[in-house]
């Protein structure tokens, strides 16, 4: 279970509580409940029924709510509008991200899913680094040149890290949905993979050149030409909008 997806069903389940003021139960397929660090801390996301009232939300591998179907080399979408997760830090978590309050966190890399549909140019994301002065970066590995490093143990720490923010530069995925999460503004690369009308918030700067998504699950010359066609004046200037 991808942290993007895990974040989706937890904002799912903020919205479910939200209407009725249940406690959610987030399961799979196959009925069982989901389990995920990140639902730490959240009073209404529970790990097991315990004979309390509750709403069963059934969000896991195989009954993603925004994909249609899938096949060896394609995924199929269907509408869906994600609401930002709720994250709660432990005081540990709050203090491990202090030292980069202010910062601007940028993220060229991304999960590897077999293909590099999502991904944008290794020079770009190094001319985008160079123009933002307090740029930082989580992880562990495959630094950007003249950047602070977070070396982040979990993906909370990171998530607690960019919490303390000015804001995120990234591609869809993971973190994106961290910083809906945390209300952290972000500038938000697509290819022609999937579209933000579908798993993008609008409060983010979503930047994209192309079409109908392709859903490709090998390397795509489409996804590819998208993402060539996003520069990096338009990524700064977005950038230094949301910093005004």
């Amino acid at each position: 279970m991808g942290w993007g997806d895990t974040l989706m069903s937890m904002g799912q389940a903020r919205a479910l509580h939200k209407s009725n003021r249940l406690p959610v139960l987030i399961v799979g397929r196959d009925g069982r409940p989901i389990q995920s660090d990140l639902f730490r801390g959240v009073p209404y996301i529970i790990g097991r029924p315990a004979g309390r009232q509750h709403t069963r939300l059934i969000n896991g591998p195989g009954v993603r709510p925004y994909i249609a179907d899938k096949t060896a080399t394609k995924w199929t979408w269907r509408p869906f509008k994600p609401t930002p997760a709720e994250i709660v830090f432990t005081p540990a978590e709050i203090a491990f991200a202090e030292p980069y309050r202010g910062m601007v966190m940028i993220e060229p890399n991304g999960k590897s899913i077999g293909h590099d549909n999502k991904m944008w140019l290794r020079d770009r994301w190094q001319a985008v680094a160079d123009a933002t002065p307090g740029a930082v970066q989580c992880g562990s590995a495959d630094w950007l040149a003249g950047v602070a490093r977070a070396p982040t143990p979990t993906f909370r720490h990171a998530l607690a890290v960019l919490s303390v923010c000015r804001a995120f530069v990234g591609t869809e995925g993971g973190l994106m949905h961290g910083a809906a999460a945390v209300g952290t503004p972000a500038v938000i690369l697509w290819s022609e993979f999937i579209s933000p009308e579908i798993t993008g918030y609008a409060q983010h700067r979503n930047i994209r050149h192309a079409g109908k998504p392709c859903g490709s699950r090998t390397d795509c010359p489409g996804c590819r030409r998208s993402m060539e066609a996003t520069t990096v004046d338009e990524v700064v200037q977005n950038l230094q909008e949301i910093l005004e």
